[in-house]
């Protein structure tokens, strides 16, 4: 049954990512937004609600390791497995602010955290001053990306006139705002329930507390990102792919991490170095990638496919 559940649950996911890429395509052309900026914002808040619900209950229930692991693993998860395969797919073009702005930003965010957790431990203050610097960056995101979007009007009459060509009963199913409401909420659901399969197959095959923390609820809770983004990057849309992937990582960071710590300090004993280096490194490689050719190529997302293969196969040897 928990191997039929995991089944279901991959499905369900899958389903809610291409509903939820669709609505949030339709209100980026309806509101002059690119698709960049979406799934910096709506997408990427959307698909890393699985971690943040998994955060905060772990550390309410005293687990502060899987609550920070979660976030980690989760990192490691977007940007080496999900990245590597959306460029495999199809090569990713990056736009000129992602490579100025968002890796940037991503980059000393993930540099923030590994110095944070030095001490092990993540305090109350500490939280507050990550929250407080999500903020700053949405808020900067939204305004300077608002001042570069620009659509044609003849982009805006076709759309209009695809609208009016539309039944009534299929413009209610093909609202995007539903989609999107409807896209994530299937996207928690498939997670959870992919999460707690996963867990009780883990326990029954003695898997390790810590390997579940990072690797069962990282991977559990970066199923929305992964469907959204492959889905998105099979259906040519990269920008909505990567901007999820930067987009989410900033979020689990400076979002998850800032609330989580703000409602408990967290101490965090059992995350290794190994962990903390191949988060700098994916925020490295990414950022590096990006900045060549201004385009994410097949063999450099075979690297980072590659590299987790391998950090992988370490942590379940």
């Amino acid at each position: 049954m928990e191997y039929l559940g995991i089944i279901i649950s991959i499905a369900i996911v899958l389903a809610s990512a291409d509903t939820l890429t669709e609505g949030a395509s339709k209100i980026a052309r309806k509101l002059n937004m690119s698709e960049m900026l979406i799934g910096l914002t709506i997408v990427a808040m959307g698909t890393s609600l699985p971690e943040l619900c998994v955060s905060i209950t772990s550390a309410v229930s005293g687990v502060a390791d899987m609550a920070v692991g979660n976030v980690i693993g989760s990192n490691i998860f977007n940007i080496f497995m999900i990245v590597g395969l959306c460029a495999m797919v199809n090569p990713m073009s990056v736009a000129p602010t992602t490579v100025k702005r968002d890796l940037p930003f991503m980059f000393f965010a993930s540099l923030a955290l590994i110095a944070i957790l030095f001490d092990s431990r993540v305090s109350r203050l500490e939280g507050t001053l990550l929250l407080l610097a999500f903020i700053a960056f949405m808020a900067y995101t939204i305004i300077h990306a608002r001042k570069e979007e620009q659509t044609t009007s003849t982009q805006q009459e076709q759309n209009a006139d695809a609208e009016k060509k539309t039944s009534k009963m299929a413009k209610i199913f093909k609202n995007p705002i539903l989609q999107i409401v409807c896209g994530i909420g299937g996207l928690i659901l498939g997670s959870n329930v992919f999460v707690a399969e996963a867990t009780t197959v883990a326990h029954s095959l003695g898997i390790s507390e810590a390997v579940i923390g990072i690797v069962i609820l990282g991977f559990g809770t970066s199923l929305p990102e992964l469907a959204t983004s492959l889905v998105a990057a099979t259906k040519g849309k990269t920008s909505i792919a990567l901007g999820n992937v930067i987009g989410s990582c900033v979020f689990n960071i400076l979002m998850i991490v800032g609330v989580t710590a703000a409602i408990l300090p967290l101490d965090t004993r059992e995350i290794t170095l190994l962990d903390l280096v191949m988060l700098f490194a994916g925020a490295v490689l990414l950022w590096l990638f990006s900045f060549t050719k201004k385009t994410m190529e097949r063999w450099e997302g075979c690297v980072l496919f590659i590299i987790f293969v391998a950090y992988l196969t370490f942590l379940l040897v």
